[in-house]
């Protein structure tokens, strides 16, 4: 029998801390420090140009106060296993509060480019782990077969950031200043870190029976590093034509290679080999990782459609996401009541059909749309990421030892932020280079000797002959190459979103008696 087995087998392995009381605040307490997390960065993206204007900053250079937050988060969030061992979770916890708190303020208060990169890095650093421990209070606070609702409520609590912000970072950077983008943290902070320290119970510590691999986090970090760079610096340098993206590249592929060798024969790998070897877990990675790709590109794409082709204020586009929130809080709901009668596959892959068939409406709207379609669809697209997120989470620990768990949900977070990296590079790039193929097109036609456009009846600001009506003309036209593009990027979400159909077929959940 193995340690798995053993682990599941075993009624006291896996008897969830039940005396622990106060559940319900704990759950607002941890839920709160994971919004910390969503609040933060979705108002400091949306707030991103206002300080660009403020700092004076280029492109090239304001994408470093995004970039250096994401490459904390990708250094820190496999150590979260580690810490958690060495410190204890509330401890790690409170540590991370307080210095996400201080750091906004300093954030907040930055004078120049330097200052605010060096204050987002410590921001993502110890923001890195408030999802982990969040989803580990609750998997501990619950029995097993409660643990599908409980990660319902969850994801429940943690849309609440994702909706709020950037609606309210587009209000505070349009009515007051984008620096109470970062200052609101504060008063969430003290809340979430009164709620654990006064209700949360001290765990003793669990000294980790396996050394601590430092070449092989080195090795790790350096790999995770040069991604996050190639995936926030690619588009703007045109991806591989540029050498530093292109030695970047060969520094992450060489440097995951070696990682990979080293946990296979190290006598101290970083992360136990047997981790890899748990299958439900590795199928839940990937899975994981292919959510983070259709979550925030779908959102990426929608908020500049809004803005830039419907003309929606930066406010009002972040509030006609909200029907994403409802369908998300009544999937994820819906999903954690299910899984006491269904299969999680089942439920999973209702989910993905529901986000294809999304992303599919959304491919069909023009700058016209019909508002109510609209909604539909978004809300639709929040109601499939519920039926997907909620039985992911009990695919990818159901058969993971406990004492692997605070690594497990680590490593889960980060495939998430890597997937989301990953969804907005590739889309963005997708979008452009649409736009640009798709403008030409439009362009080679709308000319004086298109002998169809000549004996058409064009609008009186269109003309073939004056150079104002050619400029209106040319303008449409790249509205229309960019509605192309959206189109398309939509019906790429749709098929790419079936993949996650592949993965499913791998998954073996335990038996309700040893789950």
């Amino acid at each position: 029998m193995t340690l798995g087995q053993i682990s599941h087998s075993s009624p006291a392995a896996e008897q969830p801390e039940t005396a622990m009381r106060y559940r319900l605040l704990i759950f607002a307490g941890v839920v709160l420090g994971a919004n910390l997390q969503t609040l933060d960065t979705t108002m400091a993206t949306v707030a991103l140009p206002r300080i660009q204007g403020t700092l004076s900053a280029t492109q090239d250079e304001i994408a470093w106060v995004l970039a250096s937050y994401l490459i904390a988060v990708a250094v820190v969030m496999p150590l979260i296993g580690i810490l958690t061992n060495l410190l204890g979770r509330k401890r790690l916890f409170l540590i991370s509060v307080v210095g996400f708190c201080v750091a906004s303020v300093f954030t907040g208060s930055a004078e120049s480019l330097q200052e605010i990169v060096v204050y987002r890095f410590l921001q993502g650093v110890f923001a890195s782990s408030f999802t982990p421990i969040s989803q580990s209070f609750v998997f501990d606070a619950y029995p097993p077969e409660q643990r599908g609702k409980a990660m319902g409520w969850w994801s429940l609590g943690v849309m609440v950031g994702i909706v709020l912000g950037p609606a309210l970072g587009g209000y505070l950077a349009e009515f007051h200043s984008w620096r109470w983008a970062f200052y609101l943290n504060v008063p969430f902070g003290i809340l979430a870190f009164s709620i654990i320290y006064i209700f949360a119970p001290t765990r003793p510590q669990r000294p980790s029976a396996q050394p601590f691999g430092f070449l092989g986090f080195l090795i790790l970090a350096t790999a995770l590093v040069a991604i996050q760079i190639v995936l926030s610096r690619g588009e703007r340098m045109d991806w591989f034509s540029a050498p530093e993206i292109l030695w970047t590249s060969l520094i992450a592929v060489m440097a995951f290679y070696f990682f990979v060798v080293h946990t296979m024969y190290s006598s101290r790998p970083f992360i136990p080999p047997a981790v890899f070897a748990n299958r439900n877990f590795m199928v839940g990675l990937s899975l994981m990782f292919m959510l983070g790709v259709h979550w925030l590109a779908f959102l990426a794409l929608v908020s500049p459609y809004l803005q830039i082709l419907a003309g929606y204020p930066v406010f009002l586009a972040g509030l006609v996401l909200v029907p994403q929130a409802i369908g998300n809080a009544a999937g994820s709901v819906a999903a954690g009541q299910l899984l006491g009668r269904f299969h999680p596959v089942t439920i999973m892959a209702l989910g993905i059909v529901v986000m294809a068939w999304a992303n599919l409406q959304m491919s069909l709207f023009t700058t016209e749309f019909d508002r109510w379609k609209f909604y539909l669809a978004v809300f639709a697209h929040g109601l499939g990421i519920g039926f997907y997120f909620v039985p992911l989470t009990i695919i990818t620990f159901s058969t993971l030892p406990r004492q692997n768990r605070d690594l497990g949900t680590g490593l889960f977070a980060l495939m998430r932020n890597y997937g989301s990296s990953v969804g907005v590079s590739l889309t963005v790039a997708y979008l452009v280079r649409q736009t640009q193929s798709s403008r030409a097109v439009l362009s080679e036609n709308a000319t004086p000797f298109n002998e169809t456009l000549r004996h058409l009846s064009l609008p009186d600001a269109w003309s073939l002959t004056d150079l104002a009506g050619l400029a209106s003309l040319s303008l449409e036209a790249s509205r229309q190459a960019s509605v192309v593009a959206y189109n398309n990027d939509f019906i790429w979400l749709a098929f790419t979103s079936l993949v996650c159909f592949v993965p499913l077929f791998f998954v073996r959940m335990p038996a309700r008696s040893e789950a």
